[in-house]
């Protein structure tokens, strides 16, 4: 991706928003197994982690492109 490249930056934060909203689904869905007994309190902590692990990944991109463009990368 070339930095100065105003469209790709913007196609950038797109899939960043895109994939945060993923992560946010996913952690409601593990949440509703491991309420409803369908996992163990190891595996909901587990995946969990790691799907906090790369939640924070992609806020920090998107804080980065919010910086880089000037724009709220986060709310917009």
């Amino acid at each position: 991706m070339g930095i100065a490249d105003p469209k790709k930056m913007k196609e950038y934060i797109k899939r960043l928003k895109e994939r945060k909203k993923e992560l946010e689904d996913e952690l409601v869905k593990l949440i509703n197994k491991k309420e409803r007994g369908e996992i163990s309190n190891e595996e909901y902590e587990e995946r969990k982690k790691k799907l906090e692990r790369e939640y924070v990944e992609v806020m920090d991109r998107l804080t980065q492109m919010s910086y880089l463009t000037g724009e709220s990368a986060l709310f917009g």
